[in-house]
């Protein structure tokens, strides 16, 4: 069946024996360690979840919903969790976040993506070599520490544009450069909008009471919680340099456009008097003075040369200039 990605039995040394459609359980597994990963994209997903026995149908709704949003629920025997993992797939933006949604029991782990996760490809890799988790507990508390992990390349990466795009900024700003820091921007708003709640769903699992996870486990995944509120404090800062290098993005355009009306002004300040004396002696009626002198238009443009001298001087001595 095309929409089961990996149907997998734990042999609780870190090994796995991988299993056939036909030997799936009719029920929600009470004895073993089974995991199965779905694809969500298939159409024939659901319907397989919708005939398992003991499921809950919310949990089938859960897991099928359009829209989702980091989360971790107590239904039925199991914990249902929705988390994100930063996008690594070939052409595509590492802040367009893939969903992963699972449902657990101590015998039964039920993971759906859409898109593909690096860190489900790393669980799957460890199992055949042997060194992979012994229990459905030990698999979420892998996937929650691998995915947090895989974003630190990403804010790192992040991190570096900016520091790249502050230093070329500080050399001259560039109409690419507004763009560029729009882009990275966004893509920090977009990562603080799914960290802040995984934080707060991965933190609400590590002190979960249900007996689900061992007291090693506990603690790896307050770890995990530690490392999402040091990405999240690197996020708020990035965002901050970001607001800064906006503003001074602004501040520097403006400075550039009033230093160019400043010397419009000055020059419109100086040749102001003299356009005025031009037309009024441009005018063509009788009664203008040196009409009949052929030295008139030259002592004219003596005298406006040195009208603009005088206006000149008088506005560098008022440090105009």
């Amino acid at each position: 069946m095309s929409h089961f990605l990996h149907i997998v039995e734990l042999d609780g040394i870190g090994g796995m024996k991988e299993l056939s459609y036909e030997e799936l359980p009719k029920s929600v597994p009470k004895e073993g360690r089974l995991w199965v990963h779905l694809d969500r994209g298939m159409e024939s997903a659901q319907p397989w979840l919708a005939s398992l026995e003991d499921l809950p149908s919310s949990v089938v709704d859960a897991l099928f919903a359009e829209e989702t949003r980091p989360r971790v629920d107590h239904i039925g025997d199991g914990l249902l969790l929705t988390l994100r993992g930063v996008n690594l797939n070939p052409n595509s933006s590492p802040t367009d976040m893939v969903s992963l949604r699972i449902w657990v029991t101590p015998h039964f782990i039920i993971t759906m993506r859409r898109r593909r996760l690096l860190s489900i490809q790393d669980i799957f890799s460890e199992l055949k070599q042997g060194t992979g988790p012994l229990s459905t507990s030990d698999i979420l508390t892998r996937l929650t520490k691998t995915l947090t992990v895989r974003m630190s390349g990403t804010i790192d990466t992040l991190e570096d544009k900016l520091m790249d795009l502050e230093e070329s900024m500080g050399e001259g700003i560039e109409l690419s450069q507004r763009a560029l820091l729009v882009e990275k921007r966004l893509e920090t708003v977009r990562l603080r909008r799914f960290l802040i709640p995984q934080k707060e769903a991965i933190a609400k699992l590590s002190v979960d009471h249900s007996g689900l996870f061992t007291e090693e486990q506990l603690v790896d995944i307050r770890e995990t919680v530690n490392d999402l509120t040091r990405y999240l404090e690197s996020l708020e800062s990035l965002r901050e340099r970001s607001l800064f290098m906006q503003e001074e993005f602004v501040n520097l355009q403006s400075e550039r456009m009033n230093a160019r009306m400043y010397v419009l002004s000055l020059l419109s300040g100086i040749f102001l008097p003299l356009s005025f004396l031009t037309g009024l002696f441009g005018i063509n009626i009788g009664g203008m003075p040196g009409v009949d002198n052929g030295m008139s238009f030259w002592y004219f443009c003596i005298a406006l040369v040195v009208l603009g001298g005088v206006q000149y001087l008088m506005m560098k001595k008022s440090r105009w200039f």
